[in-house]
């Protein structure tokens, strides 16, 4: 049975891309051992930008949405930063992110405690330590924990 031959770079970028979206910064490194020259893979990265295949702030809107439900607004802010999304498009994100915090971190909090308040410190702190750890602001999670936070019925 004859070999195949390697696929080409263009390619593989577009394997990668047809999965699920990448930053610009992701898609480099997965590509960057099989580039000839890192030329070769700059040109390719904005072809791919051009033609529509690759974009940051569809990565970054992909993210948010899929985290958004077991995670808090620092967390996410986070991961798209470390996957290289520039600051604009985090920015923007972090401050729809911030407006459903509480709600979301409430709406764990049920999920997870069945919306019972902590009867000791211990497990106050453990609701605590929970909550703050997915990503949620410290005094969003006080008021959650300690019942001053009346979510809306929206």
């Amino acid at each position: 049975m004859p070999k195949q031959p390697a696929p080409s770079l263009m390619g593989r970028a577009l394997r990668f891309l047809s999965r699920r979206e990448h930053s610009q910064q992701e898609l480099r490194k997965k590509l960057l051992p099989y580039a000839d020259s890192e030329q070769e893979l700059d040109d390719l990265l904005v072809k791919l930008e051009k033609q529509n295949w690759l974009s940051d702030q569809r990565f970054a809107e992909g993210l948010a949405r899929r985290k958004s439900e077991r995670y808090g607004s620092l967390k996410i802010v986070e991961e798209l930063k470390q996957n290289g999304v520039d600051q604009e498009t985090v920015s923007r994100l972090k401050n729809d992110l911030k407006e459903s915090d509480a709600q979301r971190a409430h709406d764990l909090w049920q999920k997870k405690f069945d919306g019972v308040s902590p009867v000791d410190q211990k497990d106050r702190a453990k609701q605590m330590r929970y909550l703050v750890s997915k990503g949620f602001p410290l005094d969003q999670v006080s008021k959650i924990i300690t019942g001053r936070y009346m979510p809306s019925d929206d």
